[in-house]
């Protein structure tokens, strides 16, 4: 705040007519002066105790006139008393509201970090939440996951028992076969159950039209594939190497297809047999001997281990 420039004149003035004031008077209005200065200096106080200082201003004021008027001495000392405290507590008050805004501004300060320090515990309560939530839902899906397991083990272990127990009455049942045919063997390989018929059953010397003698085998064989719908077969057949290898590869599909058509005939769906001639390829024994290449002249039966997957190709 700046200096009254009429209060400054009236201060010289004043400072002329010194003389006739007393003593007491003339240091207590010096002291006034002194002590409105530095209120008035000070820019807390300007800024939050300006009423104050202008009660503090007047009041030199009437004590500077007095003095110019040459008025008692006691009503001067009076008012520079007056001016001097209101001063002191212009600056004192400066000082309560200096401090009343620094509580002011730490209770803010306060306030924003516990509220910075509730949104903190609030943000790890819902994360604490959401992990639990995640830990409750991992448990879930591990739990499903174990019981699908022991379900899936189950149903398989239910499975090879069929499985098993298929296989054994497929086997009682080719067994059976084997027993009723003389020229029939049966046996168990990788490819699956492989029945075998020698041509001299089947066809004549260099023929491919079925025997009367090979129906019994064809009826009991078609039976079975009646009984066991779910396997699928492939007949296969083979010749010694007796001739070129073109007429014999001829002569072992013609065979394996009049096997497949006389099944379909008697009610299996051709979809279900895969009928093949190899000629003289995979020979069972030497073609060297007669013995030998009767052997090789045969048609051979493969029952898929599998259900219904297409008939069992060699390997």
């Amino acid at each position: 705040m700046r200096f009254n420039p009429k209060l400054t004149v009236l201060a010289s003035l004043v400072a002329c007519a010194c003389a006739t004031i007393s003593p007491q008077a003339n240091q207590q209005l010096e002291e006034a002066r002194a002590a409105y200065r530095a209120a008035a200096a000070d820019p807390a106080v300007q800024a939050s105790a300006a009423a104050e200082l202008k009660s503090a201003q007047d009041a030199l004021q009437d004590a500077e006139r007095m003095a110019e008027k040459g008025e008692p001495s006691e009503l001067i000392e009076h008012n520079a008393y007056l001016a001097e405290q209101r001063s002191r507590i212009a600056l004192r008050t400066a000082d309560i509201r200096r401090s009343e805004a620094s509580i002011a501004a730490a209770g803010e300060e306060r306030r924003r970090l516990q509220l910075e320090a509730r949104e903190r515990e609030a943000a790890a309560a819902r994360e604490q939440a959401q992990q639990a939530q995640m830990q409750a839902q991992q448990s879930e899906l591990a739990r499903k996951e174990a019981e699908s397991r022991a379900s899936q083990l189950e149903n398989a272990r239910i499975e090879t028992e069929k499985q098993s127990t298929a296989r054994a009455e497929l086997g009682a049942e080719l067994k059976r076969l084997e027993s009723e045919l003389a020229d029939m063997r049966a046996k168990q390989t990788d490819r699956g159950w492989i029945l075998t018929l020698k041509n001299e059953l089947l066809f004549d010397a260099g023929g491919a039209t079925l025997k009367p003698g090979a129906q019994r085998a064809l009826d009991n064989l078609a039976q079975f594939l009646t009984k066991y719908p779910d396997r699928d077969i492939a007949i296969e057949g083979f010749t010694d190497s007796t001739g070129t290898k073109e007429l014999n590869q001829q002569l072992s599909e013609k065979r394996a297809w009049s096997v497949k058509a006389a099944l379909v005939a008697r009610g299996i769906q051709s979809t279900r047999i895969d009928a093949r001639g190899y000629g003289p390829s995979f020979p069972v024994a030497s073609n060297e001997t007669p013995t030998g290449r009767q052997l090789n002249r045969r048609v051979e039966i493969v029952i898929d281990p599998s259900s219904a997957s297409g008939g069992s190709s060699r390997k």
